[in-house]
């Protein structure tokens, strides 16, 4: 029960600061309605701004809930917004994606930044972060004469992360503990994964069906089916069962409604 009193008090402790800073800071957006590529900036309000909607009005919010150790469920309030939404594809929670973010605590610190694009995988990122960023599209990419390659209308958006779906306890050198976050980000491209190179999109290992592949686990050997190459643990790899008459439909073989990779008796 301590730890379930620890995730109630950040929860209202962190919603309380977040949205306190929400409140007297606004951001650039009127140079979000075109397709030129801006920085998102974040200012306070004062009396010369004073007209600007808040962080706040612009925010839209997403709850999302943590299992704590002892298998409870702890609310947490995702804030986000949409400075541009991206005009090329959706992506999962779990895809490899090029962006360029910066990381920030509310005091205006800033911990982590990429300068420029990176690769990150998204199944390694904190809860916060991916889903917000899987709220944005991709953009598109041209060539230049020297070889090097442009982006353009790529989806960018400022997230506001509790620190349950943070860092939590965890602190480096310049991240203190239990911190709430502001992450800024652009999201350039991205590749559809396949932990296990099984065949599967591991977005589509979510058994479960709750819109995540994380603790999904077909045949209890405690390595999710994401990163599992035998899924129903038939001793027979996932990649060899999906279909094996090569007709584009994944297998059923006695028609139980369970795909063979899927069902250990088959």
């Amino acid at each position: 029960m301590v730890q379930k009193g620890l995730y109630n008090y950040l929860f209202f402790f962190d919603q309380e600061l977040l949205e306190n800073f929400m409140q007297t800071h606004t951001y650039n957006y009127e140079d979000f309605n075109n397709q030129l590529n801006f920085d998102i900036r974040i200012d306070t309000i004062t009396e010369y701004n004073s007209t600007k909607p808040s962080l706040l009005d612009l925010a839209k919010v997403q709850t999302i809930d943590v299992q704590n150790s002892e298998g409870e469920s702890i609310s947490h309030n995702l804030y986000y917004i949409i400075a541009r939404e991206g005009s090329n594809q959706n992506i999962s929670i779990v895809d490899s994606v090029y962006v360029a973010y910066e990381g920030k605590l509310i005091d205006g610190f800033t911990f982590d930044k990429s300068k420029f694009p990176i690769w990150l995988d998204m199944a390694n990122t904190i809860e916060g972060f991916r889903e917000g960023v899987s709220k944005l599209k991709t953009g598109f990419y041209d060539e230049n004469q020297d070889g090097t390659i442009s982006y353009r209308s790529f989806g960018v958006g400022i997230f506001f992360l509790p620190s349950g779906i943070g860092y939590y306890e965890n602190s480096t050198s310049t991240l203190p503990e239990y911190s709430p976050l502001i992450f800024s980000v652009k999201l350039m491209s991205h590749t559809d994964t396949d932990h296990d190179n099984d065949g599967i999109k591991s977005i589509l290992e979510d058994i479960d069906g709750d819109g995540k592949p994380f603790g999904d686990d077909t045949d209890g050997d405690r390595l999710w089916n994401m990163y599992d190459s035998d899924d129903d643990g038939d001793g027979i790899l996932t990649i060899d069962e999906i279909d094996k008459n090569d007709d584009l439909i994944i297998d059923d073989t006695d028609d139980d409604g369970v795909p063979d990779y899927l069902d250990p008796n088959n």
